[in-house]
This record gives C-alpha cells, structure tokens and sequence, in this order.
C-alpha cells in the first residue's frame, strides 16, 4: 500500500478505531545475514508514523516465518 509519505507498507489494518501499518521486513532489509536493520529500513520505521500519522509495527522475516508453525 502506496502511502502519503511515499514508503509502501504491507497492510493498513484498524486496531480499536486506530490505524496501524504492518510490514512484514524480509532479509533484504537487514546487513547480510545478521539481525540489524539497514539504515533506510530504520529511517523508514521513523518516518512512516510521523509523516502519515500511524502506529508501524514491523515484524522480522524471522518471525514472520516461524507464525502458525509452534505446536500447542
């Protein structure tokens, strides 16, 4: 989704009347194969709710994929 401020979220979802940005961040948006966010991922984090006014929950590759696969 195309946002105001220019960036692309992966999904806008209503929490309680709140809006909230979802993006899920695959490996390209972290230094080789470690767990540290590039620069443009970390600057997107930061801008995103201040330019288009919503709460951004982003959510790493990592666990993203491990979703739906615990056993109860």
């Amino acid at each position: 989704m195309l946002m105001d401020s220019g960036y692309r979220i992966d999904a806008l979802v209503e929490v309680n009347g709140k809006q909230v940005g979802i993006e899920v961040d695959g490996p390209h948006h972290f230094i080789g194969k470690s767990r540290s966010p590039l620069a443009r991922t970390i600057l997107k984090r930061r801008q995103v709710p201040l330019i288009d006014g919503i709460e951004l929950v982003s959510v790493p590759y990592w666990k993203w994929d491990k979703l739906g696969k615990d056993e109860e």
